[in-house]
């Protein structure tokens, strides 16, 4: 491959408005995380076990609740406390595993979707443009009918009963969430039911979901990536959880 300026520029970091890091840089989990260590023997064989798991979710929760014990204990308490970190804590804490792991560098490939040929990019795990600061536990909003509104971010472990659910349309994944999330409506307090989910107005379901999307710190990457075939540029979406484990 050619690393002339621009593509090394492109090559170290692909990522849409990132901003470049040293790699000496330190990528935190938060407070629930902390205590990380690498990755031994016992998570490759798992993750090896674990390879058609179609939950990824699931698999990363539980690769880093057993890399917050010693090798080989018991981690049903750590794997509690992972499922009740946020979807970005979670993420960011499996960013710094591969690192702790693997190192900070990462080859992957991507293909073109205008001449089909296969482009390898390599970059830096510490160039990732990371959410910061801390997100509320529970938010609360006026809703366009007027009634008010209160519901809880959403987990790691709420992502991983979400994929269990198997929904097949984005409508129906909407209901799910907003019942599993939200905790008051009106003078009624939860836990809420689908019924009761779908009998909502979209006007109060897309405000309940901007809410939430907007208070929510997400690893939510795309990399701009040129063709050294053909010169066409994409933009690809980047999953954190499925690439740093699965690949």
């Amino acid at each position: 491959m050619n690393r002339d300026r621009s593509t090394s520029e492109r090559i170290d970091n692909p990522f849409a408005g990132a901003q470049r890091r040293s790699s000496a840089a330190p990528v935190e989990a938060k407070q629930g995380l902390l205590g990380l260590r690498a990755m031994t023997g016992f998570e490759e064989e798992a993750v090896e076990r674990w390879a058609s798991e179609p939950n990824t979710a699931r698999l990363c929760n539980e690769l880093l609740a057993r890399c917050l014990v010693p090798p080989g204990d018991d981690h049903a308490d750590a794997l509690s406390r992972v499922r009740d970190a946020s979807i970005a804590e979670r993420d960011v804490a499996l960013v710094q595993l591969r690192r702790m792991s693997l190192g900070d560098r990462v080859e992957a490939e991507v293909t073109c979707s205008a001449c089909g040929r296969a482009n390898t990019i390599d970059f830096a795990l510490s160039s990732l443009p990371l959410p910061e600061g801390t997100a509320p536990t529970e938010l609360s909003l006026e809703a366009p009918d007027g009634s008010q509104v209160s519901a809880r971010l959403p987990t790691a472990g709420d992502q991983e009963a979400l994929l269990d659910e198997n929904l097949e349309t984005a409508a129906e994944r909407r209901t799910w969430l907003i019942a599993r999330l939200m905790t008051r409506h009106g003078d009624r307090r939860g836990p809420f039911d689908a019924a009761e989910v779908h009998a909502l107005h979209t006007g109060v379901r897309r405000a309940i979901e901007t809410a939430i999307d907007d208070a929510s710190p997400a690893v939510d990457l795309s990399m701009q990536v040129t063709c050294d075939a053909c010169g066409h540029e994409m933009v690809e979406p980047f999953d954190v959880a499925g690439f740093f484990l699965l690949s």
